[in-house]
């Protein structure tokens, strides 16, 4: 009995009442969830593993500007019928070009999704939008999405960011330099040494995520890259 209302909340909790579709068929074993970004008022809503994946990615996309979870649904002529569709997200990049985007699991890609998405994407098309199908195949290796997410959480945790201090350790701090450098200069000024994170999340600073992250672990300016949204 306590097993029951336990799985009944557990499906209250997850049911999308305020989402622009629902779970073909609910499961309390789908994967879903809320990711916090800075690229939307509301946070991300994820139906599986890759789509938060994405949303991991996204976030560390300089190009990107926005993400909107599920944003709008369209009808699309397959045949004499007509059906509806509603992308799992859509992303705008920094010259204003609007992307939908389908997550889907590369083995699930067989000749009926492939038609379907034609007609998806010829629909879209014609509304001078795009459309694309993303898979595992599109995401960086496991090892940068644990790396993603640890920074992106130490970034969460600093709070309010202290734009006077963020100012300053971006003056004072010359890269390349080592990351236990970087901490250890802002534990010597009093600086929370999570707005390290924050620098490396809002693309002020670079660091290989594709590696180990550790003390030796170097810090790049980024300058040059931050040239590509001021086109």
């Amino acid at each position: 009995m306590a097993k029951n209302i336990r799985h009944t909340k557990i499906d209250n909790a997850y049911r999308k009442d305020n989402m622009r579709r629902n779970l073909e068929r609910f499961s309390r074993f789908n994967i879903s969830g809320l990711f916090p970004t800075t690229k939307d008022s509301s946070p991300h809503f994820f139906e599986s593993f890759n789509e938060a994946h994405f949303a991991v990615m996204f976030e560390f996309d300089p190009t990107i500007v926005s993400v909107k979870s599920q944003p709008f649904t369209i009808k699309y002529l397959d045949g004499k019928s007509v059906r509806v569709y509603t992308p799992d997200c859509s992303v705008t990049d920094c010259n204003n070009v609007i992307k939908l985007i389908e997550v889907k699991i590369s083995k699930a890609l067989d000749e009926k999704q492939n038609r379907k998405h034609g007609l998806i994407k010829k629909a879209f098309n014609e509304h001078g939008l795009e459309f694309h199908v993303m898979t595992e195949k599109h995401l960086p290796s496991r090892l940068a999405l644990s790396n993603m997410m640890m920074i992106k959480r130490n970034a969460t945790a600093l709070g309010e960011v202290n734009f006077d201090a963020l100012n300053y350790l971006l003056n004072i701090l010359s890269v390349p330099t080592t990351l236990a450098k970087a901490v250890s200069i802002c534990k010597s000024l009093n600086i929370d040494t999570n707005l390290i994170s924050y620098c490396i999340l809002r693309d002020y600073f670079k660091i290989g995520l594709s590696s180990d992250l550790s003390g030796e672990s170097v810090l790049f300016s980024n300058v040059y890259e931050g040239e590509l949204c001021r086109a």
